[in-house]
């Protein structure tokens, strides 16, 4: 509403918010990026599970939560969104390779928590439906302990 907040320059604060945050864009299913070596304390996937799904199949997603996982620090959170999938059909109706991947996915939404536990996701918790009016969908809190 009234316009960007300004970004101070680095002073004693180097290390602190805002300057220990950054954004990427990148395919983090397929690229390598450097900042992942220094491991993260928290990552976000926030409604983008079905399009690394549909884009990627069943073994795209297994890629992107064994990657999550690897990228946590000890006690590293993960936040998780799932799209349910009656959005799948719709979004599959864009593209004609999005289709065909669906057709052939196997893997469920309801099956994500199963999958994050087994990769070694020791905590989940369910905080609940985000979102307004008709766009409510549910927000997972994975914790890796170890």
């Amino acid at each position: 509403m009234f316009g960007p907040l300004p970004i101070p320059h680095v002073t004693a604060t180097a290390g602190q918010f805002p300057h220990n945050v950054t954004f990427r864009q990148a395919d983090w299913v397929a690229n390598e990026i450097p900042e992942d070596a220094a491991l993260y304390d928290v990552v976000l996937a926030l409604s983008i599970s079905k399009w690394i799904h549909l884009n990627n199949g069943d073994d795209g997603l297994l890629r992107f939560l064994r990657r999550v996982y690897s990228v946590l620090k000890p006690g590293g959170k993960f936040v998780l969104e799932p799209q349910e999938w009656d959005t799948y059909a719709k979004a599959k109706r864009m593209d004609s390779r999005l289709k065909e991947t669906g057709n052939n996915l196997k893997l469920r939404p309801a099956d994500f928590e199963r999958l994050l536990l087994d990769i070694g996701f020791e905590t989940v918790e369910h905080l609940g439906m985000i979102g307004v009016g008709g766009f409510r969908r549910p927000l997972e809190l994975y914790t890796k302990t170890n």
